[in-house]
């Protein structure tokens, strides 16, 4: 990781316009900082850049945001010098994890080798470094950004960003995207708050956040929770004091070296249960099913989810519309209910549950407990549905 790093800062050093200095961490000595200042004072953010539209170029024209990716894009380092005022509110390290395929073609390995360097780097215990940001390109982004938030360990700020028009644009996003996300990462107000996403001038929750649109550099968002804050004069102002979303489960990683499969189906009209036996039969150790409406599962889904239960796989309902949750039953079933997470989060949650060796019984509980206790739990519930 050493050498990987000064080559890096050493590639940085002709790209910056200004004087650019770098120098050893007094912490961790695999990371190269670059400033502006050799006694730079400004806090430590470390950039861990998968790649993505962020970093993508076209070959055709600067109105192409369509067939881009065949151009040479700029480095981390290129777009720090493209970017020079990010070195006015942070020093900065590389660190770039490789992702064949572009985002799409990302599994739970990536996720789980960032999530074990920003716990290093950032949660040790004497860590100078104020926080993290990672570029990612935007397929999969929440993906990978759930999967370090769920086991990310120390209330740091860890800031997903990237961009929807590659650098060669007329108007690209990626590079406001880049100062911001390093502006909220060096931020004290970002702290407990979890992990964010910072895209096209907002601010949201990695917990709550999807992907909203294919094409526009608008996104990013938490339809039902909203943003929690915005950039205004290139600072992060959040609307809320910190606070983590409700029911939000950690898991250690930091021993993990791979996680098991767990497959995500469809609920359609004449949707067809033997998909959930095939998907078992070829190793996987969990189900996510987007049911209809309520998080509503056919009949027969319902059959086979039961049976698998009673064979130790557990499967997660999620309701299919954009937002909106299904709701568990008064009594403990075979189906688990996901609350408000979508499918792919439901799926990460999952399949970190079943890698820390929960019980079927604790599987449920981490997805429906806030969720119960919030509706089942007051006297008013308790007097309307348990005095049947």
């Amino acid at each position: 990781m050493r050498s990987r790093c000064l080559i890096f800062a050493a590639v940085a050093l002709g790209a910056l316009a200004s004087p650019v200095h770098e120098g050893s961490s007094a912490y961790d000595t695999d990371l190269e900082w670059i400033s502006k200042d050799a006694n730079s004072s400004l806090p430590k953010v470390v950039i861990y850049s998968t790649g993505g539209t962020i970093l993508s170029a076209s070959n055709y024209s600067r109105l192409d945001n369509i067939h881009y990716g065949s151009g040479v894009g700029p480095t981390p380092q290129e777009l720090i010098g493209n970017v020079s005022e990010v070195l006015d509110v942070a020093q900065l390290a590389v660190v770039k994890f490789a992702a064949p395929g572009g985002s799409s073609g990302i599994n739970s390995s990536l996720y789980l080798n960032i999530s074990q360097y920003a716990n290093r780097h950032l949660c040790s215990k004497g860590s100078n470094i104020a926080g993290a940001i990672m570029f990612h390109g935007t397929n999969t982004l929440e993906e990978t950004a759930f999967g370090v938030d769920m086991t990310f360990n120390c209330s740091k700020p860890f800031i997903a960003t990237g961009a929807m028009r590659p650098d060669t644009y007329v108007s690209p996003d990626g590079r406001s995207n880049f100062y911001q996300a390093v502006a909220a990462a060096a931020s004290p107000s970002s702290r407990d708050r979890g992990g964010l996403i910072v895209f096209n001038d907002r601010i949201t929750s990695i917990y709550y956040s999807t992907k909203t649109n294919a094409n526009t550099p608008d996104t990013f968002k938490a339809l039902e929770q909203g943003n929690l804050g915005v950039f205004l004069g290139g600072q992060p102002f959040y609307y809320f004091d910190p606070a983590y979303p409700t029911g939000r489960p950690y898991f250690d990683v930091r021993n993990t070296t791979e996680l098991p499969s767990v497959i995500t189906l469809f609920g359609h009209q004449g949707f067809d249960a033997s998909l959930m036996y095939a998907a078992v039969a070829n190793g996987a150790k969990g189900l996510v099913i987007m049911g209809a409406g309520a998080a509503q599962l056919s009949p027969s889904a319902s059959a086979a989810a039961e049976d698998l239960f009673s064979k130790g796989i557990p499967t997660v309902a999620v309701a299919r519309p954009v937002t909106g949750t299904g709701v568990p039953s008064l009594y403990p079933g075979p189906i688990f209910y996901s609350s408000y997470l979508g499918a792919d989060q439901a799926r990460i949650v999952l399949q970190l549950a079943i890698g820390a060796g929960y019980s079927l019984d604790k599987i449920r509980d981490v997805f429906q407990d806030p969720l119960m206790k919030a509706i089942h739990g007051t006297t008013a519930a308790q007097e309307y549905y348990y005095s049947m």
